[in-house]
């Protein structure tokens, strides 16, 4: 069964009237796409909707009030977030999804947590979430298409390319790289190493 419509309205409303236009319209197009991959791949479908509705609900807060809401939360940021502070809003967008929408879904908090920086450890719905992010037909980057391409027939390469596509941006523009890029980089290097060793 799909999420309940009214539920879905409600976080569309939310979206139209709290985000930019620009933004509102990278995540209902991040929605689809998440949806369609899900799809494609037998994942659960209504998680990944959900995960791609509410992961950049706390985009456009200013970082005052991120901190702030960070601290009502009780959330204890790391070292690399205090330097970044727009990394809290994967971070925070659980905490947001059971308070404003009674949502408490724990493939769904994930993939909302490590859709910015990756993991070592993701599974289905993160991954979704993490290509689907990245690739969203409205995306202007050149390797949008590709890995749009690339994910309909094999997620795990796509949300590879993903992350090493994140590193090179980042090392490009001199900007600090949380550890769990690094660590999401390396589990999928060695899954690639012994996919091919099969």
């Amino acid at each position: 069964m799909p999420n309940p419509p009214k539920l879905i309205e409600k976080i569309e409303e939310h979206i139209k009237t709290h985000l930019t236009k620009h933004r509102c319209e990278h995540v209902l197009s991040v929605r689809d796409q998440a949806v369609k991959l899900a799809n494609r791949h037998n994942i659960n479908s209504n998680q990944a909707e959900l995960a791609a509705l509410l992961h950049d609900s706390l985009k456009e807060v200013p970082s005052n009030e991120l901190l702030q809401y960070s601290k009502e939360q009780e959330f204890l940021m790391d070292k690399y977030e205090e330097k970044n502070i727009g990394l809290l809003h994967g971070k925070l967008a659980p905490f947001f999804a059971k308070n404003q929408f009674g949502i408490d879904d724990e493939a769904v908090n994930n993939a909302m947590r490590k859709h910015t920086t990756g993991t070592a450890d993701m599974g289905p719905v993160d991954k979704v979430l993490f290509v689907a992010d990245f690739c969203e037909p409205l995306r202007r980057h050149t390797e949008a298409s590709a890995v749009r391409t690339l994910a309909e027939h094999d997620l795990d390469a796509a949300a590879f390319e993903v992350i090493k596509h994140k590193i090179r941006e980042n090392l490009s523009k001199n900007r600090i790289i949380h550890p769990d890029s690094f660590k999401a980089y390396n589990a999928m290097a060695q899954n690639c190493t012994e996919g091919n060793l099969q």
